[in-house]
């Protein structure tokens, strides 16, 4: 288990309060009891921050004065980069991690090939392509793209977990492309402006915060005539925490957007409209959302 976009901003200033609770947590009931994890997280969120206007102080100062800084130590893989750390998750980076997470994403593909073979093909439409993958996670997304590239082509993989960032290694080297994962900052990519030709991700920006700094620094590092191809859900993974506390859906939608996470398909397509992007195609998937294609001008 991670500390989500909605954990950081509502422990903005105290961080190490929630890391501590997600890390005792997650010893107690991960993978096993999910049920019971996000029960008790729910407890102490409710005695930590008891009223809407206890939530409400913390979302204005995010709002305020949040910033799109490194936030380190979102798992147990992550607390520092130093050599017991690297050594501790480099097994993450063998082919044999790869054949295993790429049988378990098959599975998962292998329920709706219709729909993940229209987003990879989407992302690797080019004679030659050159990808970044945002926010890896377990895999799903990378397994759709890398299982078709063919030899021309090059992956990267960018993610701020340094175990998902070796997940896309354990991949590449499983179905023998051109790539790599690195682990680094979504809001300063390392990368030169015009470097790939096709930017994407797989339900990433859900999981994210500062998301204008994030679709800026991807159009950046995107080539001219390039595709942004996002797959993302309906509605936000937070509205829950919102709804705990009596928010109305309208309330919802602007706080979201206030702070900066995400808030729907509808901020995104506002967000890009300012950033020289233009919207070319768009799938609607009831349960899935949206595969949404954007081009840069």
């Amino acid at each position: 288990m991670v500390i989500n976009a909605l954990d950081e901003v509502l422990f903005w200033q105290d961080i190490a309060v929630i890391h501590e609770v997600i890390q005792d947590l997650t010893a107690k009931y991960h993978p096993h009891d999910p049920q019971s994890y996000f029960a008790e997280k729910k407890q102490f969120l409710q005695k930590t921050i008891p009223t809407k206007a206890d939530f409400l102080r913390r979302l204005e100062h995010y709002a305020e004065n949040g910033t799109p800084t490194w936030i380190s130590g979102r798992t147990d893989y992550c607390d520092d980069l130093g050599m017991n750390a690297l050594k501790k998750a480099i097994h993450f980076s063998t082919p044999e991690n790869g054949e295993q997470k790429s049988a378990k994403a098959e599975s998962v593909l292998a329920r709706d090939p219709a729909f993940w073979t229209q987003y990879a093909n989407e992302i690797l439409s080019k004679d030659k392509n050159t990808v970044l993958e945002m926010t890896i996670g377990a895999g799903l997304g990378t397994t759709a793209i890398l299982r078709q590239m063919r030899p021309a082509d090059m992956y990267f993989g960018v993610d701020i977990d340094f175990r998902c960032a070796k997940n896309a290694d354990a991949l590449a080297r499983h179905y023998q492309v051109n790539g790599l994962g690195i682990t680094a900052s979504l809001w300063n990519l390392p990368f030169d402006d015009n470097t790939f030709s096709t930017i994407c991700s797989n339900q990433g920006l859900e999981e994210c915060r500062e998301i204008p700094t994030i679709l800026a620094e991807s159009v950046r590092v995107l080539q001219p005539g390039g595709k942004l191809v996002l797959h993302c859900l309906k509605t936000s993974h937070w509205v829950r925490y919102f709804t705990d506390y009596g928010f109305s859906d309208a309330e919802i939608y602007d706080w979201l957007c206030r702070l900066r996470v995400y808030a729907g398909i509808e901020q995104i397509d506002a967000i890009l409209l300012t950033q020289s992007m233009n919207p070319i195609t768009r799938k609607e998937d009831a349960a899935k959302g949206y595969i949404a294609v954007y081009e840069k001008i």
